[in-house]
């Protein structure tokens, strides 16, 4: 299973959900080595690699390592326990040790364990008959005694598989398959612990139809931060286990503008699918091997369509039930898409839990920090990047920081948060740079045929560049048709004007603080660039501030 990006940690919602999150492995294998190292237990421990399963096995432990310390901490650390019970396990005083522990966690953390009998019958570990009655008549003089032989018992009485009478490759599927149902639901309970998330999840999850045989593919979109790629992951994370095959490429934007970038996604892709070493694939090979094979796919953080295509260029090649997700701050590209999701900013209630979880690790905000805490999240207006980077950046300050940086965000953005929006930004060409710089400085909150008209008269291309726009995000149309523009894409894209000349109003191609304008026109400190000659609206609004 793929680790879930967390929003945060919630340390303090359900005890289930917290205990998910801490688990470093989500299975534990106890075996006898003699027994089955080299078959049965190698078998199993690369089918549950296959299926992304984080598994604990001996060997993994680091040389210099104290055994016995670390291996209670693995079983501590683990969701599941599979033992192995095979016709030497119990002549092992370190198996019986491990046994104990496994289900000491059972009893206090309701870790699952899963029984497995290999080539034992299961009344003999019930009543340590056979081969483990010849291996306790050599452990009675051992304290652990009848301790070791209740922990048999115990673990017989639970529902687990039997080698007898089925193939070695129908056990280890069946085993795996529990394993995976098993995990399921606890990722269901993780959701608890992701800020905003699970109302998202269950609209998606809805739009999948999950038990369709359709090839079904979604699209999920929004304006940087807004947490596209969470959503994806803790979807990918659930629901993973239903397929047959899967992958997750991350960051296609970023990784495929290097050389053979796209290409090597191509190939990555294919060969997690279908489970073969990455190498070049043809593409009648691939169509008839995946035809049949039921998959899941997420493409994170597509920029273009070209991307899209090259990557999926034809979906009748996956099998039926399969199922592509896309992340993108681009609408344009989901020509190919059946169903496209917005991920809407996070509510002032939801936002406010999220930073106080970053910056506190609580949920409500500590004594003497109310107001500063609403301040930031009024600045922030429900964008969860943004919430996490400056909570981050707050934790463990005083108050006086705290008002500080607040006074600061005011003038200078947050210069991770604005690297991450302005992605969307670098992706515009020139003439729809020029529309957004002018909305985001001077035309915010007007009426969108009047700032189409005004523009298509200072000749640029509006009515498209509107629509790029729209699509990628960057800005939005309100119910009474006005040009609506989030605080932070609008902060973005002022620091972009005001870096054109940091220290000299007079060299930016716009202005729009009162004062700065008065101070240019009056004292003529214009260099007779854009700032003049943008268009007669601008010039009567500004030069109505000097009359």
């Amino acid at each position: 299973m793929v680790e879930l990006q967390i929003i945060s940690d919630v340390a303090s919602s359900s005890n289930s959900s917290s205990m998910v999150s801490s688990k470093k492995y989500e299975v534990f294998l106890s075996f006898r080595g003699e027994d089955t190292r080299m078959n049965f237990t190698s078998h199993l421990h690369e089918a549950l690699k296959k299926k992304e399963v984080e598994t604990f096995i001996d060997y993994e432990l680091r040389k210099g390592d104290e055994i016995s310390p670390a291996l209670i901490q693995a079983i501590g650390n683990s969701l599941v326990s599979i033992v192995i019970l095979s016709p030497n396990y119990a002549s092992s005083k370190w198996c019986l040790e491990e046994l104990s522990k496994i289900l000491e966690c059972r009893k206090k953390q309701g870790q699952m364990v899963i029984p497995v009998f290999y080539n034992i019958d299961p009344s003999h570990v019930r009543k340590q008959t056979g081969s483990y009655e010849q291996a306790f008549a050599k452990h009675k003089e051992e304290s652990n005694y009848n301790k070791w032989k209740a922990s048999l018992n115990e673990i017989a009485n639970l529902a687990g598989w039997d080698s007898q009478n089925r193939t070695e490759s129908e056990l280890l599927k069946e085993i795996v398959g529990d394993v995976l149902q098993k995990l399921t639901p606890t990722y269901r309970n993780q959701l608890k612990g992701l800020v905003g998330i699970e109302d998202n999840y269950e609209e998606i999850e809805s739009l999948l139809k999950i038990e369709s045989t359709e090839v079904i593919t979604i699209g999920i979109w929004g304006m940087g931060g807004i947490g596209k790629t969470t959503l994806a992951t803790t979807l990918y994370a659930r629901l993973s286990p239903c397929f047959e095959g899967f992958c997750f490429l991350k960051n296609v934007r970023e990784n495929s503008s290097s050389h053979n970038g796209l290409e090597a996604l191509h190939n990555k892709l294919f060969a997690k699918l279908l489970e073969i070493e990455n190498h070049c694939f043809d593409m009648n090979f691939v169509r008839r091997k995946l035809k049949h094979k039921k998959v899941f796919i997420v493409l994170d953080d597509v920029d273009t369509l070209q991307q899209l295509e090259y990557l999926v260029e034809d979906y009748d090649l996956l099998g039926p039930g399969s199922r592509v997700i896309v992340t993108t701050r681009n609408k344009q590209i989901f020509s190919l898409v059946d169903e496209v999701y917005e991920v809407k900013e996070l509510s002032y209630d939801q936002s406010l839990q999220l930073f106080c979880l970053t910056v506190f690790g609580e949920k409500q905000p500590k004594h003497g920090y109310e107001d500063l805490s609403r301040s930031v999240v009024s600045y922030c207006k429900g964008v969860p990047l943004a919430l996490k980077v400056i909570g981050a950046s707050l934790r463990r300050r005083s108050e006086e920081v705290w008002e500080s940086e607040l006074r600061k965000l005011q003038k200078i953005p947050n210069m991770q948060i604005h690297d991450i929006l302005k992605l969307s930004y670098d992706g515009l060409d020139r003439s729809q740079k020029n529309i957004f710089l002018d909305i985001a400085c001077l035309l915010k909150g007007e009426n969108k045929n009047f700032v189409t008209s005004l523009l298509e008269a200072c000749g640029f291309f509006a009515v498209s560049g509107i629509e790029v726009l729209l699509d990628k995000a960057l800005i939005t149309i309100s119910n009474y048709n006005l040009i609506e523009m989030h605080d932070l894409i609008q902060q973005m894209g002022q620091e972009i004007v005001h870096q054109e000349s940091i220290k000299d109003p007079g060299r930016r191609s716009r202005l729009w603080k009162h004062d700065e304008v008065y101070e240019v026109l009056k004292y003529n400190k214009s260099t007779g660039s854009r700032t003049n000659l943008m268009c007669p609206f601008l010039m009567v609004s500004s030069h109505s501030l000097i009359n």
